[in-house]
């Protein structure tokens, strides 16, 4: 059985994930409080991640050359990277020492390249390989489900995947952290590549201080 997928966000008014301050506190809070077992990160957003705020020079230390020891009884979900071109190739190492994640996973396709996928062995970063020229996203998820034992997703990554998602049909909520800013012209925007209406479901509202606004929906599966 695949695992639950919610699309976690914080937007501006006009749905805006860029050009204004998010209240990184408030937004992982609210994250946390989903009792993610994964974190399903795009390529782009993680590279850009380490680039905007570590020492993307730094190397790997003999502990990143292999898995760490994983506990069953650790609370910690695993960071799962969709990662098909290789884009994190020399920077998972990163991710493997942050403490907020117990292990990471790489989703990849037939496409990726050879010496990606060497890396990943020679380290020891268990992966899934699904799809033909991009990560199937369905079976992916379904075999993280059944190879770690997943029953909840949540992705914070930016509007790429998250339309990805939507457009494979594995979402099935979508959190926002509406703040109360109109972002303007010129900043990237969620789900992009979305190509046809979905129909959402409003399961939960709150008001979460200074004026922002929890918003839960339910996505509405085509038949």
């Amino acid at each position: 059985m695949s695992p639950r997928v919610i699309i976690h966000t914080t937007v501006s008014l006009d749905s805006a994930t860029t050009g204004y301050d998010i209240d990184i506190g408030l937004h992982y809070e609210l994250l946390l409080a989903f009792g993610p077992e994964a974190m399903l990160v795009g390529s782009t957003t993680a590279r850009t991640g380490i680039e905007t705020f570590l020492d993307i020079d730094q190397p790997e230390g003999p502990a990143d050359l292999q898995r760490p020891a994983v506990s069953p009884d650790d609370p910690r979900p695993i960071g799962v990277f969709v990662d098909s071109r290789g884009v994190l190739k020399g920077l998972l190492h990163f991710y493997r020492q942050m403490e907020h994640i117990k292990d990471v996973v790489v989703l990849v396709s037939e496409a990726t390249p050879d010496d990606y996928l060497a890396y990943l062995r020679e380290r020891e970063y268990p992966f899934i390989r699904c799809g033909a020229e991009r990560v199937d996203l369905g079976a992916a998820l379904e075999e993280l489900g059944k190879s770690f034992g997943v029953t909840r997703v949540v992705t914070d990554s930016g509007g790429g995947l998250s339309g990805a998602l939507i457009e494979a049909g594995v979402a099935d909520e979508i959190s926002l952290v509406v703040t109360p800013v109109i972002s303007g012209a010129g900043c990237t925007k969620l789900f992009r590549g979305v190509d046809a209406p979905v129909d959402l479901e409003l399961i939960g509202s709150k008001e979460v201080g200074k004026g922002r606004v929890h918003l839960r929906y339910a996505v509405k599966k085509k038949e």
